[in-house]
């Protein structure tokens, strides 16, 4: 079975690398470069406890997500050999005033009841451990079970396991135009290269995939940074809504994030972006500002009316959309991967096509 995927992220190569693995004939279309989009760009934090997600079906499948990636991560490990810096650090969400306190507590309290762990620390439990802390801390909750990875290390590892398979066909520098159908049935891509011919297509093309079906997905852009940074500067991710600071395992570089924007795909970084990035930096560890800048960048997350993906069967038959993922991206990867490795093996189609259907906007 010849199964076309559109788009070279997180998700695209996660789906071509777990299809390819139970001896499906993968082709691969990226308009650019593998793993060089929003995926590259991204923080790489495992964080549905820290991002404050409430309990509901979603919330459960990024739960779900996260208990996966160990297993998901040491097995890409063993493949190519390297390391994608995988760091289950615990992360910790700074209130930066009592009324922030009061809300991180609450939802603390649910997630509890929800069975899963985390705790208060006040500010005197955590002024010590740091060099220096923002005055407008009050405290804040740690979640030991949020973790992070190396994103961009993760997609150069992605990117190396495609690229080595000879039975994953790869077209880059390839834009999908659109799909190409006859009598309700899938038959190939179009693309500004020619027809590419397929049994099967999934589209997996990030903020792009609403130039190629008419579905609700578009682009949010984010700024971001990097600073130089020392072990005894930050022992763990520190989320907060001020700014996201993410300390790289090797401790090679600070990721400070992130800005978000509904301008389209308007490109470049801005004054009011980085400075914004810059101060939440400064209010969490004001002797940060020392640091060197070492980079700014932008991406556009996939996003949908409602910030969650669009996992599901298409229009027509034997097409599939797995986007959308907004924040979660790296998070949401495996299990995304694992949903259509289970329905094309072993014809087990997952509940979460329906939640995460893309008919759920029309039926409102």
């Amino acid at each position: 079975m010849r199964i076309i995927v559109i788009g070279g992220g997180i998700i695209g190569l996660s789906i071509a690398r777990g299809l390819y693995k139970e001896g499906f004939e993968v082709v691969l279309v990226e308009k650019e470069r593998i793993g060089r989009g929003a995926s590259w760009v991204a923080g790489g934090m495992l964080a549905p406890q820290s991002e404050g997600l409430p309990v509901n079906e979603f919330f459960d499948f990024c739960i779900e997500a996260r208990n996966m990636y160990k297993s998901f991560v040491e097995e890409l490990e063993n493949d190519i050999e390297m390391s994608v810096d995988y760091w289950e650090s615990g992360i910790f969400c700074p209130a930066y005033s009592e009324e922030e306190a009061v809300e991180l507590k609450k939802r603390l309290e649910e997630y509890r009841k929800y069975g899963l762990t985390g705790g208060w620390l006040d500010r005197k439990e955590i002024e010590d451990m740091y060099k220096s802390l923002g005055e407008s801390i009050v405290g804040g909750v740690l979640y030991p079970d949020d973790s992070q990875v190396d994103n961009r290390l993760l997609m150069l590892a992605l990117e190396n396991y495609i690229r080595r398979k000879t039975m994953v066909k790869l077209y880059e520098g390839t834009t999908a135009l659109e799909i190409f159908e006859t009598k309700g049935r899938f038959q190939g891509v179009k693309t500004d290269k020619g027809l590419l011919v397929g049994d099967a297509c999934i589209i997996a093309a990030g903020a792009w995939s609403g130039q190629i079906e008419d579905i609700p997905v578009f682009p949010m852009k984010g700024e971001m940074l990097a600073t130089d940074v020392e072990p005894d500067d930050i022992d763990r991710v520190f989320f907060g809504s001020k700014a996201y600071l993410i300390p790289r395992k090797s401790y090679t570089r600070l990721v400070v994030g992130a800005t978000e924007e509904n301008v389209g795909f308007k490109d470049g970084n801005t004054v009011k972006g980085i400075l914004h990035l810059l101060s939440g930096l400064k209010e969490t560890f004001p002797h940060m500002v020392e640091r060197n800048v070492q980079e700014f960048w932008y991406g556009y997350r996939p996003a949908t009316p409602d910030l969650e993906p669009i996992i599901c069967e298409g229009r027509v038959e034997n097409l599939y959309y797995a986007t959308g993922h907004h924040r979660n991206g790296i998070l949401l990867a495996p299990i995304t991967a694992k949903l259509f490795v289970d329905l094309f093996k072993n014809k087990k189609r997952s509940k979460y096509f329906d939640i995460f259907s893309y008919k759920r906007f029309k039926e409102k």
